[in-house]
C-alpha cells in the first residue's frame, strides 16, 4: 500500500515552519522597532550581556526563563531587558515576557535576594499594569550600585 500524495510532503512541511517562524518574527521585530542583534545603549552606565532571568507573572512566564542570553542596560532614562540572538527569535521573548525597555520611573520596587542559587534582583515595576522580572547577573553590585544612583531603593531580603 502506497503512502497518499499529502503525505509525500510531510517531511518537506515538517522542517520548513522553522524558518517560516523565524522570517516571520524577524519581521514582527523590525516592525515594532526592536532589534535582531541588540547592542547595549552609548548611553548606559551599566550593561552586561549573558545574564539570566524570567518573567514572574504568570505561570507559562515562570517556567520559560532565559539562562545566560539577556542584555541588561540601565541608562539615565531606562532599564533595557533583552534577549540577545538568536534567542529574541520565534517569538520567545513574547512568549515568556523576557523584552522590557522600562521608564526608570515605571520601577515600583527592586529586592535584592539571596537564595540558594545565588543573588538575584527582583524588580516590581508599573507599565501600565503591575509585572515583576527576576534577572541573575554576574556584576550584580555595579548593577544596584547603578540604581541607587537614580535615587532607586533597593530593598535587601
Amino acid at each position: 500500500m502506497t503512502a497518499p500524495t499529502a503525505f509525500k510532503w510531510f517531511p518537506l512541511f515538517a522542517v520548513a515552519w522553522i524558518p517560516l517562524a523565524i522570517a516571520i518574527s524577524i519581521a514582527f521585530r523590525k516592525k515594532r522597532g526592536k532589534p535582531i542583534f541588540p547592542k547595549a545603549p552609548v548611553d548606559a552606565l551599566f550593561s552586561e550581556r549573558g545574564c539570566s532571568g524570567q518573567s514572574l507573572d504568570t505561570p507559562r512566564t515562570r517556567t520559560g526563563g532565559a539562562r545566560n542570553c539577556l542584555l541588561v542596560a540601565l541608562t539615565p532614562q531606562k532599564l533595557i531587558i533583552i534577549p540577545i540572538f538568536p534567542f529574541n527569535l520565534m517569538f520567545l521573548p513574547e512568549i515568556y515576557g523576557l523584552d522590557h525597555s522600562l521608564d526608570i520611573s515605571a520601577i515600583r520596587e527592586i529586592a535584592d535576594r539571596k537564595g540558594i542559587l545565588g543573588r538575584h534582583v527582583t524588580i516590581t515595576y508599573a507599565d501600565p499594569k503591575v509585572c515583576r522580572v527576576e534577572l541573575r547577573l554576574r556584576h550584580h553590585d555595579a548593577f544596584i550600585y547603578s540604581l541607587r544612583k537614580f535615587g532607586v531603593h533597593v530593598a535587601t531580603v
